[in-house]
């Protein structure tokens, strides 16, 4: 166990030193750069407090927690990464609640005096403590909860605009950051259960508890290093306004969305047949990082009224627009013997797709049939 908790420490300070060296750093390397130290702060209280030595009086608090810190930066950074301009205001909001809780944990401490000793990951107890003592873990509980519940619904957002805005998702998708948000929630239900598990009815040895706790902790930290490294910016040229305007789920939405656009039928069938020229001569879809800004900018429409012809007039989103004219170009050159000497994964690059296993789902989602079977035809 220590040994999966001194890697984990080591593969943090590794990145954070990776990301101190960067160049350029955009907000959200930043905000990751805070979440990784201070994930680098709760492993190195558990490893200590584990396997070293206990901590005694003040400095025990704001190690323990840590986690109302850890919970927001990673929302913060979610929030960055989905177009969302993270002011000071906000970062003071969230990050607040941890400067407010180990404030009030030191001034009862001190009114009680209790002598506070963090030993095997959490604040060994008195026989008769204070009341408040029996219940200081719960805030870290619903914090961690909350957020995490937060993240995900502003992930399920981010994938509406991904398919409103752009013509592919590899890179962008932000599945991986899902699964890490998944796994910080599996984490806070599991080291609640095993707080009130061992410390109310004495299920199992507490040290065994948060030494799990401290290994899960370790292993999002790297699987999160990994992915969080190779992400690259997602609105970096997108209006912010478009994304804001184009989140879109229901039919209601769209038409009070829509409603001070200023686009009448008329005009929307013009722009229709203009757009549909402009795909067909011009072929942007081949360009595989074709954006809704980018089309909107070679077509002279604007964004805005660009993504209502293609809601309101072809009834796709933007994602499926493009890369229906992307399949249609695929079938012409896999009927072509002029294209015999390409294979399947080549006229799928050919034709604007970014990877093999998008270019096998979109077609067969449009023609019912894998691109190999089709070219057989």
């Amino acid at each position: 166990m220590e040994f999966i908790l001194n890697a984990g420490l080591g593969i943090g300070v590794l990145m954070v030193l990776l990301l101190l060296f960067k160049k350029n750093k955009s907000q959200s390397d930043y905000l990751f750069l805070g979440w990784i130290s201070v994930t680098l702060g709760q492993i190195a209280f558990y490893e200590v407090t584990l396997f070293q030595f206990p901590i005694h009086g003040f400095w025990s608090i704001p190690f323990f927690s840590l986690p109302l810190l850890g919970a927001p930066l990673l929302f913060l950074y979610i929030s960055s990464l989905t177009g969302h301009r993270v002011s000071w205001r906000t970062a003071f909001l969230h990050l607040g609640v941890y400067v407010v809780y180990v404030a009030m944990f030191y001034v009862l401490q001190q009114k009680d005096n209790v002598a506070l000793t963090a030993n095997n990951g959490y604040f060994d107890l008195s026989k008769s403590p204070p009341k408040w003592m029996q219940y200081y873990a719960i805030p870290l509980a619903i914090s961690g909860l909350v957020y995490c519940v937060w993240d995900l619904l502003l992930l399920r957002k981010h994938r509406r605009n991904i398919v409103a805005l752009f013509s592919f998702d590899e890179k962008i998708n932000l599945k991986w950051l899902s699964y890490v948000v998944y796994a910080y929630l599996v984490l806070f239900v599991l080291a609640s259960f095993l707080i009130f598990g061992a410390s109310q009815f004495q299920l199992f040895p507490i040290e065994n508890a948060f030494a799990l706790v401290g290994i899960i902790l370790s292993l999002m930290l790297i699987a999160f290093g990994f992915y969080g490294f190779r992400q690259t910016a997602i609105f970096s040229n997108m209006d912010s306004k478009a994304i804001a305007g184009l989140d879109i789920e229901a039919n209601s939405s769209e038409r009070v969305s829509y409603s001070k656009s200023g686009l009448t039928s008329e005009k929307i069938e013009i722009m229709a047949s203009r757009l549909s020229k402009f795909m067909e001569v011009e072929k942007p879809f081949l360009n595989d990082n074709l954006n809704l800004s980018q089309l909107a900018e070679q077509s002279g429409i604007s964004q805005s009224h660009l993504s209502q012809v293609i809601n309101q007039h072809f009834h796709m989103n933007f994602y499926d627009f493009v890369n229906r004219y992307r399949v249609e170009e695929a079938k012409k050159k896999l009927s072509s013997t002029n294209f015999d000497h390409l294979s399947v994964l080549g006229i799928a690059f050919e034709c604007g797709f970014k990877s093999k296993s998008s270019f096998n789902r979109y077609f067969k989602k449009y023609t019912g049939l894998p691109p190999s079977a089709f070219k057989k035809i």
